[in-house]
C-alpha cells in the first residue's frame, strides 16, 4: 500500500504542529494524530481510508479514551476529511489527505469537510454516536481479561459503564453461522483460517493438531464472543464482515487476541502435563521406588544419569531407590 505523496518537509511538518497547537490540541494527541495523518496502514482498507469498522480498534490502539474523543480530535484538528453516508446521515470512514483524495463527483458528495462549520457536521457525528453504536460503548470480551476496558488499565467512566452491548441467542447464532460459512468455503478458509493456524505453528512451535486447538479456542471463545457483543455486526452482510474480521486481525487488537490465546493454550498444555505428571507419580502398584503410567501401565524410575528410565514387564519390584536395570544381565544392580 503506497502513500499519495511519500514524502513530507520538515517545515510543511512544522507548519502542521502549530496549526493543531492553535486549536488547543494537546502535545499528547498531536503525536497520535500525526500518526494517523502519516498513516496507519493496519487500520485502513484497499481504498487507505479508515472505515468505521475500525474506529474502536485506533481508539484502543492510539490510547484515546472514547472513540468520541478520538473523533472529536481529528475534527478539531481541521487536517482529515471525513466520508458520509448520505442515507443513513451517519459517518463511513475518514483519511489523511497524504492517502486518499475525493476525485469523482459521486465521491465528493460524500465528503463532509472539517475545516468548514458545515450546519450538517453535528448531526452526521450525533447519528454515528448514538448511544447503541459499537465505538461508543465499552467492550467486553467475555471469558477473557478485562484488560482491553480500559487502555490505561484503569476502570470504565461511569458515562461509559452503563452502554455494553449485550451478547442475544440470535447475535451469538449469527456469529457462530458467519464463521460457519468460512469453514466450509474453501477459499475463504485458505484466506482467513489456514494462515492462522500456521501463526500459531511458527510462533508456538506446536504441533498441527495443538495449532488447531489454538484456532478453536480464538474462534469459539474470543471471535464469536466478540463479533456477537457487535451491534453493527447484526446489520453487515457477509462480505462486509469478511472485511471487519480481515482488519481486526490485521490490527493490534487483533493480535492481542492471537497473544491472548496462545498463552491461554499455553497455560493449559501446561496443566494437562503437570496432571499427567502427578498422577504417574503418585501411582505405586509394585513398589514405592518405581511408578506405573495409569495409561500405558509402562513401568518406570528415575535416574540422575539416563532420566526416565522403562521397567520391563516381567521384571521384580525395584528393592531400593538406588537400584538400576542392567539390560544384559535382566537384573536389579
Amino acid at each position: 500500500m503506497k502513500a499519495l505523496k511519500t514524502s513530507i518537509s520538515i517545515m510543511e511538518l512544522q507548519k502542521i504542529i502549530k496549526q493543531w497547537k492553535s486549536r488547543k490540541i494537546t502535545d499528547s494527541t498531536i503525536s497520535k494524530l500525526l500518526d494517523l495523518y502519516l498513516g496507519l496502514t493496519a487500520y485502513m482498507n484497499e481504498e487507505k481510508v479508515y472505515p468505521i469498522e475500525n474506529f474502536y480498534d485506533i481508539k484502543m490502539s492510539l490510547r484515546f479514551s472514547t472513540t468520541q474523543s478520538l473523533i472529536e480530535a481529528i475534527k478539531r484538528s481541521q487536517s482529515f476529511e471525513f466520508i458520509q453516508d448520505d442515507k443513513a446521515k451517519q459517518i463511513k470512514a475518514f483519511y489523511s489527505p497524504l492517502w486518499y483524495h475525493a476525485n469523482s463527483k459521486n465521491r465528493t458528495n460524500e465528503i463532509i469537510n472539517t475545516t468548514s462549520a458545515s450546519p450538517n457536521l453535528s448531526q452526521a457525528f450525533a447519528q454515528t454516536f448514538v448511544e447503541d453504536n459499537i465505538y461508543n460503548n465499552i467492550y467486553t470480551k467475555g471469558n477473557s481479561s478485562n484488560e482491553e476496558l480500559s487502555p490505561t488499565g484503569e476502570a470504565p467512566s461511569k458515562n461509559f459503564s452503563s452502554k455494553i452491548n449485550i451478547v442475544t441467542p440470535e447475535s451469538l447464532a449469527t456469529a457462530k453461522d458467519f464463521f460457519h460459512l468460512i469453514n466450509e468455503n474453501s477459499t475463504q478458509k485458505a484466506q482467513m483460517l489456514t494462515p492462522l493456524i500456521n501463526w500459531f505453528q511458527l510462533h508456538e512451535g506446536l504441533t498441527r493438531k495443538h495449532a488447531c486447538e489454538n484456532l478453536i479456542y480464538l474462534v469459539n471463545e474470543l471471535l464469536i464472543p466478540y463479533f456477537a457483543s457487535q451491534a453493527r455486526f447484526m446489520k453487515s452482510n457477509h462480505a462486509g464482515r469478511l472485511c471487519w474480521l480481515n482488519n481486526l486481525l490485521k490490527s493490534p487488537h487483533g493480535q492481542h487476541l492471537l497473544n491472548d490465546t496462545a498463552r491461554t493454550n499455553r497455560e493449559k498444555r501446561k496443566q494437562v502435563i503437570h496432571e499427567i505428571r502427578t498422577n504417574q507419580r503418585s501411582n505405586h502398584p509394585l513398589s514405592e521406588f518405581e511408578w506405573t503410567d495409569p495409561e500405558s501401565e509402562i513401568r518406570f524410575y528415575d535416574d540422575e544419569v539416563e532420566g526416565m528410565v522403562n521397567i520391563p514387564e516381567g521384571a521384580p519390584a525395584r528393592p531400593s531407590a538406588e537400584a538400576t536395570w542392567n539390560v544384559l544381565s535382566n537384573k536389579w544392580v
